[in-house]
């Protein structure tokens, strides 16, 4: 547990206020309580955990508050048949004036336990979640968004993602210029992105029956194959960040190194697992 003895996350106990269908794929559900004005409103790719109760209610040890170094040791110690699931999402909307949190939540099929939860979701529901605390500091906590000096990006995501896309589109500049690669089971859920993805260049490509990621795979290859040589030759100017299905990533990975493109600009991370997991993992 040294790992998170000066993490700034600490433990919420919210409620559901609101649900809302955004579209095929995705439903928003909307977080309060009083103590939520005290989540850091990091922004962009800000993750956090949320736990997903098992039977019904959460055990005893679990309580607001916590530090993560504290509820992770109480976590473990939970018998396996009443521990949590434990999950990571993106916190790219906190209102902490309104004591509030959006999160945006892909309904995999078949469900995950998040997925689960969040279609069924309704008022009043309990969840617990670790977010940073305002007065911890460390605002890069949770975020992986680091395009330094660069002017020219590169965005890359299946559905997962799109929380983070769209809490990292609007913190860009105005000189900056974005390609916003998406992948999409519907056009419709790519469609929820349009607030945000306008005035940069998107291209979407629809997955079809092909497992999750590949179609983001497939299209990240071929925007390197025209433009990678480019990209690699504008140095710290280019920077790729690309969220997809967890067993993808070293493939991605492959792409921009066989493109030359310096590894130091090219952030890859799993958001989800195409396989059936039981404790700590994305949904």
């Amino acid at each position: 547990m040294a790992a998170f003895r000066n993490s700034p996350n600490v433990l919420f106990e919210t409620v559901v206020t609101a649900t809302r269908r955004l579209s095929p794929g995705f439903v928003r559900v909307t977080l309060g309580d009083e103590r939520l004005r005290e989540l850091a409103p990091h922004q962009l790719d800000q993750r956090i955990k949320i736990m997903l109760p098992v039977t019904g209610d959460y055990p005893a040890e679990l309580r607001a508050g916590q530090p993560e170094q504290e509820w992770r040791r109480e976590w473990r110690s939970i018998p396996d048949r009443e521990r949590p699931w434990l999950r990571s999402y993106t916190a790219y909307r906190t209102r902490p004036a309104a004591g509030e949190l959006d999160l945006d939540f892909y309904l995999h099929q078949p469900h995950g336990p998040a997925s689960g939860w969040a279609a069924a979701a309704r008022p009043d529901d309990r969840l617990l979640l670790s977010g940073p605390h305002v007065r911890a500091g460390q605002p890069g906590y949770g975020v992986q968004w680091e395009p330094g000096p660069a002017d020219q990006v590169l965005i890359a995501a299946d559905e997962t993602a799109y929380p983070a896309v769209r809490g990292i589109l609007p913190s860009l500049g105005p000189g900056v210029r974005a390609t916003v690669l998406l992948e999409a089971g519907a056009a419709a859920d790519a469609a929820t992105l349009d607030d945000v993805t306008g005035g940069h260049s998107v291209e979407v490509r629809l997955r079809g029956g092909d497992r999750g990621g590949t179609a983001l795979t497939a299209l990240v290859g071929d925007w390197l194959a025209e433009h990678g040589a480019a990209a690699a030759g504008s140095g710290t100017r280019f920077y790729a960040w690309v969220a997809t299905e967890s067993s993808k990533i070293a493939q991605v990975r492959r792409l921009f190194t066989a493109a030359d493109v310096d590894p130091q600009q090219v952030h890859t991370q799993g958001y989800w697992h195409d396989r059936p997991s039981r404790d700590e993992a994305v949904d």
